[in-house]
């Protein structure tokens, strides 16, 4: 096995721009000597589920056809869910020898801390853009504000930020951003207080928010009452 394969075995590839991304993902199997008839794509048009890295699992683990490594691509575009991040984090873990895995998303913020420290993470110029420190209070008195506080003051928030569906998605991206990096925070130093959000609170608002960002983004509902159901369910 080469030493450029055992560095790059497990790649998170973050891109806003699907094409450019899945070539990217194609010439670096070149690169690593991937023959072309042992390159595997797993595109998705949807949230990628649990069910869905069970049957990629299985085909992670089947030999080469050709020649020594082959690569696996999963195109998880419209996200993964926790429960399928959680699953796809196993295989990371104990990655098989002769398989390069890939996975390309639009955004690695919306990726699990625990993935992206088991892979090596290429970001392509436009996804370098981080919130501002603002931005980032703003968005961690809101949060403060959904959990402690009462229905009236939840529903009034949804209506807020529910006003439309586009306002509902970019608010939710923003929340499960600053909620990720508050639990980095606290992996990297778990002395350090980021306001009064604990570890539990973050994997729960991560969980809850990312499935309510999914359920908006990609099914015909009203995002004020996608949002009434979330706050209200914390």
């Amino acid at each position: 096995m080469s030493r450029s394969f055992t560095l790059m075995q497990s790649i998170l590839i973050s891109s806003k721009n699907r094409k450019n991304a899945l070539e990217y993902a194609l010439s670096l199997s070149k690169k690593n000597g991937v023959a072309d008839i042992d390159v595997d794509v797993a595109s998705h048009e949807k949230t990628v589920g649990i069910e869905d890295i069970r049957i990629i699992q299985k085909r992670l683990f089947l030999k080469p056809a050709k020649g020594s490594v082959k690569a696996v691509v999963i195109e998880a575009y419209e996200g993964l869910t926790i429960e399928a991040q959680n699953s796809l984090l196993k295989v990371l873990e104990e990655p098989p020898e002769s398989t390069i895995i890939m996975v390309v998303v639009l955004n690695k913020n919306l990726i699990l801390p625990t993935i992206l420290s088991r892979c090596k993470v290429i970001e392509t110029k436009e996804d370098l853009q981080e919130l501002t420190e603002h931005e980032i209070s703003q968005g961690l008195n809101i949060l403060t504000s959904i959990l402690r506080n009462g229905v009236g003051k939840k529903l009034k928030l949804a209506q807020d930020f529910g006003k439309s569906r586009e306002e509902a998605i970019i608010w939710l991206e923003q929340i499960l951003i600053i909620t990720r990096k508050i639990l980095i925070d606290k992996i990297i130093d778990p002395s350090k207080k980021e306001g009064t959000l604990s570890t539990s609170e973050c994997l729960n608002i991560l969980k809850r928010f990312q499935k309510t960002y999914i359920i908006i983004k990609t099914a015909n509902v009203n995002q004020r009452f996608a949002l009434e159901n979330l706050f209200l369910s914390l």
